[in-house]
C-alpha cells in the first residue's frame, strides 16, 4: 500500500479475540476467526474488518477510544457520500470566509 512519507498504514490481520480460537497449531486463521485492522499511527485511527456471528462482514472505525460499527454495505454507502458530498459544503464555508470569521471572534 503506497502511503505518504509520515503517513504510515499498516495492515494486521489478527485473530478476533470476541471468539474462541480452536485450532490445530500451525492452522490458518479463517475468514470467521479472524480479523484484518488497518491503523494510522499518527492520527490514532483504526479500521477493523471482521465477520459478525450472523456472518456478516462488519467495518469499525475507531479513532482514539471512540469506536462505531456498521455493516459492510453500511460502510459502502456512508464513505463515497462523506467522499463526494461531506467536502463541498466545508469547502464552500472556507471559500466564504465564514469559518474564518468564526474563529477570529472566539479569540
Amino acid at each position: 500500500m503506497a502511503t505518504k512519507p509520515g503517513h504510515a498504514v499498516n495492515r494486521a490481520i489478527e485473530p478476533d479475540a470476541r471468539l474462541s480460537d480452536e485450532r490445530p497449531e500451525g492452522a490458518l486463521l479463517g475468514k470467521d476467526k479472524a480479523r484484518v485492522v488497518y491503523r494510522m499511527c499518527k492520527q490514532d485511527m483504526a479500521v477493523t474488518l471482521f465477520h459478525a456471528r450472523e456472518g456478516q462482514p462488519i467495518v469499525e472505525l475507531a479513532l482514539g477510544s471512540e469506536a462505531r460499527s456498521f455493516t459492510l454495505s453500511e460502510f459502502a454507502h456512508f464513505l463515497p457520500t462523506m467522499i463526494e458530498i461531506g467536502p463541498h459544503s466545508d469547502i464552500a464555508e472556507l471559500e466564504s470566509g465564514e469559518a474564518l470569521h468564526r474563529i477570529r471572534r472566539k479569540r
